[in-house]
């Protein structure tokens, strides 16, 4: 049996289906589903877009592979897949939108106003003594003090009185809520409460979901627990109805369900199973952002060298992420809309500015760019959907950027007149500006925007960004790359060869990936070495057994050790990972490297004040076949750059200027070029302004390089 007693599924052996294999990525954006396909016989990658479906993601993804059956001739067919691994933003647009249903918290006795209390942080403006704390996503008269209590050392204090227990679950059947998380005190030190509350909800309401805060974050500090558990209990229902649903339709087609896997905030993919058993919707809060990382980390660092800045535009948002020479940033503690997230996740950053950005006038005259969206439904006015408010998408197209007639590589086409008539009508005509002039503007404050929040990102983050490489995704991040680094001072671009779906091929590019946490606090000395030693141990067997839950072997399954350490005392503990060491030589290893990553976090080591580990930390990884690009053929020596298939009017710097157009398919490595240059391919399109160089390297990545002024 598997975790909360159902069945274990089946396990994750090198099943080849019938026919071709292939390895799906599928990421469902705000206004598209990407869908990349990896041959793993010939190695290569093919990409298809089709619209999203808002009100079901679900349905988009069959039709986007229904289109993809259809375009591969029957080549490619459901039953086919070998592995299906998908990134979705279900979770994070529902705590956008607050739309998900009412849960239920469980909490000490004595403890409720935890719950409005939080950590008495103030947010955004830390000296504006009006900032309160974000709603909370329970219902007051949702949250039910349970009689019982355990002391930090999980000692029994008060037990836990059943009867008041069955007496919550009756209310909690009878209020027709679906889940309730149960974050009882000091329950990571004991979780023998929490585990006997969830045993009389199984009795008297068993069709109520419950997650423990023991299993899904036994860490210290009660607020970040109970934000964290509040979330995973508001989004679950909807992530594990959606998975079932996805799941059912796939399996009808002959997709077996050991064969599913979703991205996690990690970076890493979770089997479909996991979900639905394992209470980690949580996990799944940056799933969407986290493949275009991983894309940048495995497939771009190839093509360069030095930081990256991730830059993936797509039709709702901006999502910034940095990534160095040992990989992507890394975070265990984080915020979005407002709510703490106390799991691991990639150090992301997102801001309301994609393609289907709206802008208006406020009611001073000023122009306001997002962060609301036009979506997929209805869309950019230029769609033709019935969309009337202008957006990023519309002032591309009236300046020139896009092709009307290939969006989609043609597959769709867009409406300039309908576009011009947006902004003529909300804008230019307001502010006595002509159509261009109002366009350019609002993709200036646009590019704006995200120019100043990586600036705000990377001084947070100690990160030097002047030097770095910007990597743009999306849909529309290679049209706007070059204005951003104008904003910021960068020098250096690099396109990724599939931009436009970077992040359903990101998913192609990484493992199976799931973190495990014990807090304990422990002093680093000697004599403690075997306690350290032990604990590892522990929490390795707990990861490898969920793992087996999952349908791995144990011998897949590779344990990597890290701790939260702090000197002794502090308030704040850094991540660090520990090597590989003989146990008693644990205390000595882990403290050179706390004192190295205290130096480079705070500037300064305290070399003779004790140190002491408050978490211990597992990340359980199975390795998966991983798509690498290869470099491409150069073009015969002596041949040329292909010529402009084409010459488009482009509004840049302030006036109207010619520019060559170019299909990227006709690039090779080696191929120059000089701006202005549009670079059209059916996912995106690539902007070289006046100025700026471009060139293909070996990998088919294009390298956009500023001249010296």
């Amino acid at each position: 049996m598997g975790p909360s007693g159902q069945p274990s599924p089946p396990p994750h052996g090198d099943v080849a289906p019938k026919g071709r294999r292939a390895r799906v990525g599928v990421d469902v954006g705000g206004t598209f589903t990407d869908i990349a396909v990896l041959d793993p016989d010939r190695g290569d990658v093919s990409i298809y877009k089709v619209p999203t479906t808002p009100a079901d993601p679900s349905v988009g993804v069959l039709e986007g592979l229904a289109y993809v059956a259809s375009e591969t001739g029957g080549e490619f067919s459901t039953g086919s897949i070998e592995h299906f691994l998908h990134g979705t933003t279900i979770t994070t647009n529902a705590l956008i939108q607050r739309s998900f249903p009412p849960c239920a918290l469980l909490i000490t006795e004595g403890h409720r106003g935890a719950v409005q209390v939080q950590d008495q942080q103030r947010r955004g403006n830390v000296y504006d003594l009006t900032t309160g704390h974000p709603d909370s996503l329970v219902d007051e008269l949702h949250v039910f003090e349970v009689p019982e209590r355990t002391d930090h050392e999980g000692n029994v204090v008060v037990a836990l009185d059943a009867p008041a227990v069955e007496a919550i679950a009756a209310q909690v059947q009878a209020l027709g809520i679906s889940s309730v998380a149960v974050c009882l005190l000091f329950s990571f030190a004991n979780p023998s409460h929490e585990e006997a509350v969830r045993r009389i909800f199984r009795e008297v309401c068993p069709d109520v979901s419950v997650s423990l805060s023991s299993e899904v974050l036994p860490r210290i500090r009660e607020w970040p627990r109970i934000s964290t558990m509040l979330l995973n209990a508001s989004l679950e229902p909807l992530l594990v109805a959606y998975v079932r649903r996805l799941a059912d339709a796939l399996g009808g087609s002959g997709l077996g369900f050991d064969r599913l896997f979703l991205m996690e905030s990690n970076g890493g993919l979770m089997p479909f199973s996991a979900v639905i058993v394992g209470h980690r919707a949580v996990q799944t809060l940056l799933s969407g952002p986290a493949a275009a990382v991983q894309g940048a980390v495995t497939i771009a660092r190839r093509g360069v060298e030095g930081t990256l800045v991730t830059l993936d535009i797509g039709g709702t948002s901006a999502d910034i992420a940095f990534v160095g020479d040992e990989g992507a940033l890394e975070i265990t503690e984080g915020h979005l809309v407002g709510h703490d997230i106390y799991v691991p996740m990639l150090d992301v950053t997102t801001i309301g500015a994609g393609g289907g950005t709206i802008s208006r006038l406020a009611e001073d005259g000023r122009l306001l760019v997002g962060p609301d969206s036009a979506g997929a439904d209805p869309g950019p006015a230029c769609y033709g959907r019935g969309g009337v408010d202008p957006t990023t998408t519309d002032a591309d197209l009236v300046l020139g950027f896009l092709n009307p007639t290939y969006y989609l590589g043609g597959r769709m086409t867009i409406d300039p007149r309908l576009a011009e008539e947006a902004i003529a009508t909300r804008i230019a005509g307001p502010l006595g500006l002509s159509v261009a002039e109002a366009a350019a503007t609002m993709i200036r404050v646009n590019d704006v925007h995200m120019a100043e929040a990586i600036r705000v990102f990377a001084a947070q983050r100690g990160v030097d960004v002047l030097d770095a490489t910007l990597v743009p995704c999306g849909g529309a991040g290679p049209l706007h790359a070059a204005g951003v680094a104008e904003e910021i001072g960068m020098r250096s671009i690099l396109v990724p060869a599939t931009p436009g779906a970077f992040s359903a091929v990101g998913l192609l590019s990484t493992d199976i990936v799931q973190d495990f946490v014990q807090s304990e606090i422990t002093l680093l000395v000697g004599e403690n070495a075997a306690l350290v030693d032990k604990r590892f141990e522990d929490l390795s067997a707990v990861a490898v057994a969920e793992m087996v839950a999952q349908g791995f072997a144990p011998g897949e399954v590779l344990c990597q050790r890290e701790v939260d350490a702090r000197y002794a005392g502090q308030g704040f503990e850094i991540r660090i990972s520990v090597p590989e060491v003989a146990a008693e030589e644990l205390p000595a290893a882990i403290g050179e490297r706390f004192h190295e990553g205290h130096r480079r976090t705070y500037g300064y080591i305290a070399e003779h004040e004790l140190i002491e580990i408050v978490s211990y930390r597992v990340r359980a990884v199975v390795t998966m076949p991983k798509y690498a690009p290869s470099p491409v053929a150069a073009r015969p020596e002596g041949e040329g750059a292909p010529a402009p298939s084409g010459r488009r009017e482009v509004y840049v710097h302030g006036g109207w200027e010619t520019s060559a157009v170019i299909e990227r398919a006709a690039l090779a490595p080696g191929d120059r070029l000089a701006g202005p240059l549009i670079v059209e391919q059916p996912d995106t399109t690539t902007f070289v302004p006046p100025g700026w160089t471009m060139r293909c390297d070996e990998f088919a990545n294009l390298v956009l390089s500023r001249e010296e002024s």
